[in-house]
């Protein structure tokens, strides 16, 4: 079962949900339906490498957001 991301049309709220078979998404904020799958990059270690992708801005050296933490950049 895969975990997939989402933004809720209706309040704007950012979640992850597991999904099985034909279950619809609800946000779990406000309840709405009205959600968008976002892409997503996953995020695996390999053996060869020794580290996870990072998101970093130039100038902070990490945009701080959430998503950046779940393996994509809010700022690509």
């Amino acid at each position: 079962m895969p975990i997939y991301e989402y933004t809720c049309r209706k309040c704007g709220s950012q979640f992850e949900l597991l999904i099985r078979g034909g279950d619809v998404p609800a946000c779990p904020s406000c309840r709405s339906q009205q959600v968008a799958k976002e892409l997503s990059v996953p995020a695996a270690h390999a053996a060869a490498s020794q580290s996870l992708p990072v998101c970093q801005t130039p100038a902070s050296g990490g945009c701080g957001l959430p998503q950046c933490g779940s393996g994509r950049c809010a700022w690509d």
